[in-house]
């Protein structure tokens, strides 16, 4: 077996010098949803990426953002590791696409989870921190709510983009019920938080 060969054997759970995490999808909406247990909970919510309009005019420039692929990337933490730096944390990515809600069913540990960051697919150096953190309960379906994310027409590191988080139960959960009808009657309402800078804005 050739060298690359075994690595790829090992699998994203081990490598040469220890164990590390691997990143899954934090979306595990068609997955099959077993019982909760003590060690489990379940998280639903959505993001939301959208730009603000290009000026009027002829000679305005930029885009709306539809279409435009993004990437969040969220982590469980410890109280001794509160930005999830640890190899052995937990990782989880969300793809979202701009102008689209992107809704999330995630089987969790009971724990807390930080949204740390998002940013354009692909391209290295666009998008920011988030610094949003929410929590799974062991036996509870947890509903957190909907992140807006408003960025500027042309999106670059240094740029202001706002965050917000904003209770979009009735729609969320509606388009949850098509596919996951018994979860939606025991969900309870634990919003996401926004941790650190206060100059965030509360809402869009």
């Amino acid at each position: 077996m050739s060298p690359s060969a075994s690595l790829a054997v090992l699998g994203c759970g081990t490598a040469l010098f220890g164990l590390v995490s691997c990143t899954k999808s934090l979306d595990m909406s068609n997955e099959r949803m077993s019982p909760l247990g003590s060690e489990w909970g379940l998280v639903i919510g959505s993001v939301l990426v959208y730009s603000e309009q290009a000026a009027s005019g002829k000679n305005a420039t930029g885009r709306d953002g539809s279409g435009t692929s993004y990437e969040f990337d969220v982590v469980q933490i410890q109280p001794g590791d509160p930005n999830g730096e640890s190899p052995y944390a937990e990782r989880y990515r969300l793809d979202a696409k701009g102008g689209e809600e992107r809704i999330f069913i995630a089987r969790l540990r009971t724990g807390r989870y930080l949204v740390k960051n998002f940013h354009e697919a692909r391209i290295a150096g666009i998008g920011g921190d988030l610094d949003v953190v929410f929590a799974s309960m062991a036996g509870e379906v947890r509903y957190v709510g909907r992140m807006f994310v408003k960025i500027p027409q042309r999106l670059s590191t240094g740029k202001d983009y706002r965050f917000s988080v904003q209770n979009a139960r009735e729609p969320t959960l509606g388009q949850v019920s098509k596919q996951h009808a018994d979860l939606i009657k025991d969900a309870v309402d634990v919003p996401m938080q926004l941790r650190g800078d206060a100059a965030h804005e509360k809402s869009p």
